[in-house]
């Protein structure tokens, strides 16, 4: 309803359950820096994860200039 009257809300959440139910995009940042954006209906639960965590940007979203580089997700994995 409100999408079509051109209103947005920005809900702040860690809850996968919020996310997933409530919104129609999702945007995550790590260390104040955005990571990626998708349409919540092109990622997974663990996608979204991988955001959040490692930095990694889903496939199918928009990355920002906080995603991790793929040299960045290689030191991870090694740690």
């Amino acid at each position: 309803q409100l999408t079509g009257q051109g209103i947005s809300i920005i809900l702040i959440s860690h809850d996968m359950h919020d996310v997933f139910d409530l919104v129609d995009r999702v945007t995550v940042l790590k260390n104040g820096r955005v990571v990626g954006t998708a349409a919540i209906d092109d990622v997974t639960a663990e996608e979204v994860l991988g955001m959040i965590i490692l930095g990694k940007c889903a496939p199918n979203a928009v990355p920002g200039p906080g995603a991790a580089s793929e040299a960045e997700l290689g030191r991870a994995a090694l740690a």
